[in-house]
């Protein structure tokens, strides 16, 4: 591939920060920008903050970061609770020749957006994706560590990606996708899932996407998030939410074969489940995430979801 074209004058990257209620997070998140390393390449770097929140939480964050360091940061507020609209809301109120976009409960190292570009460059792809890894401020359940329930998988740099592999969490784009390719975030994705779709749809239009293991965000994980219960309603959720870009045929042959498969996966798993308890609760766990994304979309195959939002 030949290298990304960069602009001639300095470039510029717009960080997009899609928030709701998490101020101390948010704040943590905004302190980590100005300190971004420039290294040869000349960049400049703004920020735009959507609040998903109706009551405007994070503005005050944002005008006193602002108010304190000088950064740019534009902040908006988007009502309407649906991941792709804000999203969308991001990207259009963005200037930037290139697109991040970091989750607020992350922080990303200080080389973050220069590991960034200079791989998207150097690979003459579309976007560049980087880990995001977990870390806790409380002590970690024993099983929890053990079952890798928390852990992103680990890519040499310049791997290219299928759509399956790619998510926002930490992600640098081109602006062309938006462009170019008039590829914006579906809001049929309202709890979930929209990035993966959006991936999917951008993939096929001919974008390419590669990794970058050089420039990590570390995200928190919350004692809520330690517990079984939040994993294996994840898990349902997901399974609902992955009906809506991983099942090719719309038909009712294609949706009977996706339903039958996750029903034979039910019963293997359920019958499997008192065995691997023998191996631990490490282990259990494992199985049980996979029987709960499986249950959570043949229950949504049959119009019954069971979980329907996402908790935390």
């Amino acid at each position: 591939m030949k290298p990304t074209p960069l602009p001639t004058q300095t470039l510029r990257i717009s960080v997009c920060i899609c928030t709701y209620q998490r101020p101390r997070l948010l704040r943590r998140l905004l302190d980590a920008l100005p300190k971004q390393l420039r290294g040869s390449l000349a960049f400049e770097v703004s920020c735009v903050v959507v609040d998903n929140d109706a009551t405007r939480s994070a503005e005050s964050v944002v005008s006193g970061f602002c108010r304190d360091t000088g950064f740019a940061v534009r902040y908006e507020c988007e009502p309407e609770r649906n991941f792709a609209i804000v999203r969308n809301r991001a990207v259009d109120s963005a200037d930037g020749d290139f697109i991040a976009f970091v989750d607020d409960d992350e922080v990303p190292v200080d080389s973050w957006l220069l590991k960034l570009i200079e791989t998207l460059h150097q690979s003459g792809c579309a976007g560049a994706l980087g880990p995001v890894r977990p870390y806790f401020e409380e002590k970690v359940p024993s099983w929890l560590q053990r079952s890798g329930l928390c852990d992103r998988p680990a890519l040499p740099t310049g791997t290219i990606l299928t759509w399956g592999q790619c998510r926002t969490g930490n992600v640098l784009l081109s602006r062309q996708i938006f462009n170019e390719g008039k590829i914006r975030f579906d809001p049929a994705f309202r709890t979930g899932g929209e990035d993966v779709d959006f991936f999917k749809r951008a993939t096929a239009a001919g974008f390419t996407f590669v990794w970058c293991e050089d420039a990590p965000a570390y995200e928190l994980v919350p004692p809520e998030r330690m517990r079984a219960a939040y994993h294996l309603r994840r898990a349902l959720l997901q399974g609902g939410i992955s009906l809506g870009y991983d099942v090719k045929s719309k038909t009712l042959v294609g949706r009977s074969k996706v339903g039958f498969k996750s029903f034979l996966a039910i019963i293997i798993y359920t019958l499997a489940l008192p065995f691997v308890c023998l191996a631990g609760r490490h282990r259990a766990m494992q199985l049980l995430v996979k029987d709960c994304h499986h249950l959570g979309r043949l229950s949504m195959l049959l119009g019954m979801p069971i979980m329907r939002e996402r908790k935390l």
